[in-house]
């Protein structure tokens, strides 16, 4: 099968701390297929995303294939024993990052990582989904608490609740500010440039857009930090004393371990985003409903990899994620 391999140099080992070039991603057409076992579904691959930063990620060095990805839409190709899909079915997932290799044309995934994808959207939109909403759901309804809306009625269980999202307008933040107003919070949307991104996060359901230096002397119950760094840093002092401070930002991974004064009832969570098969069957039922939107900002070819990877890692034009059709 086809697939982008990170090529190994003949100079120097690559990791996340000496990041291969954008110039090491190489197209291979004679990959092994992946082998499935019981539990498991092999899928032709129709779209997988690429994601800012990923050669700096750990985990794209693991395993023989070194096969970047982690999220896929296709089409149910074999499986391996009793399932609830069947060949031919269309899927979305989010696998685990620590196999990760979907820029490929046939990848593999546990059952419990897949569901059918959202009917109403492309195989491209579809796969915007997994990995950013994943994590904005998991943010809200696992790690905050905060009971999962019942789609298509209104949520009155989390009025008067403020939630703070920061990085509001990115890949993770436009989720999490879409997730918050169905769940029936008081969304605040940060920004850099509210002349910018007011008019896009205001159509998402935020009730408030906010520059950051306007957030001073102000409190909030929930805050899910996707910046890290100073505005983290900023978020110990806007979070009520015994509220929900949530980073996703890679950088932010021991943050919870040394809260300000004053602070040390604060619930401090960093997480990592887990596939999640089901979580993805409930954002399928949103996006279908149009109660959810996707962001898809441009396509690339796989052979074309290397510049969909230097795009989706430099300054963005458009919203949204940068994804390679096969």
């Amino acid at each position: 099968m086809q697939a982008i391999r990170i090529q190994s140099s003949k100079t120097e080992v690559y990791s996340a701390s000496n990041p291969a070039p954008s110039s090491a991603l190489v197209l291979e057409k004679d990959v092994p297929f992946p082998e499935i076992k019981a539990g498991q579904i092999l899928v032709r691959v129709y779209a997988t995303t690429v994601t800012r930063d990923e050669l700096t990620w750990p985990e794209s060095y693991h395993g023989e294939q070194r096969i970047p990805g982690y999220d896929f839409s296709g089409v149910v190709e074999r499986i391996a024993g009793p399932s609830k899909f069947k060949p031919g079915d269309e899927v979305y997932a989010m696998v685990s990052t620590t196999r990760g290799s979907t820029w490929a044309e046939y990848a593999m995934a546990l059952e419990e990582e897949v569901a059918l994808k959202p009917a109403k959207l492309s195989w491209a939109e579809s796969v915007t989904v997994p990995l950013s909403a994943l994590t904005a759901w998991q943010a809200l309804f696992v790690h905050a608490g905060v009971p999962e809306p019942a789609f298509g009625t209104a949520a009155k269980h989390n009025a008067g609740r403020k939630l703070l999202v920061t990085g509001a307008s990115g890949a993770v933040g436009s989720y999490i500010v879409q997730l918050g107003a169905l769940a029936g919070l008081h969304v605040v949307a940060a920004s850099s440039s509210t002349e910018r991104n007011g008019d896009f996060l205001r159509s998402l359901g935020a009730h408030e857009v906010v520059e950051y230096t306007e957030l001073d002397k102000r409190s909030f119950d929930i805050i899910v930090d996707t910046v890290g760094r100073k505005t983290l840093a900023q978020s110990w002092h806007l979070v009520a004393d015994e509220g929900i401070l949530i980073s996703v930002e890679s950088s932010s991974f021991n943050f919870a371990r040394s809260p300000p004064a004053g602070k040390d009832h604060v619930k401090a969570i960093f997480f990592i985003v887990e596939p999640s098969g089901k979580q993805l069957e409930k954002l399928a039922e949103a996006l279908d409903a149009g109660l959810v939107k996707p962001f898809l900002a441009e396509t690339f070819p796989l052979e074309e990899a290397k510049a969909a990877y230097e795009k989706a890692s430099g300054r963005m034009e458009r919203r949204g994620k940068v994804v390679l059709v096969l």
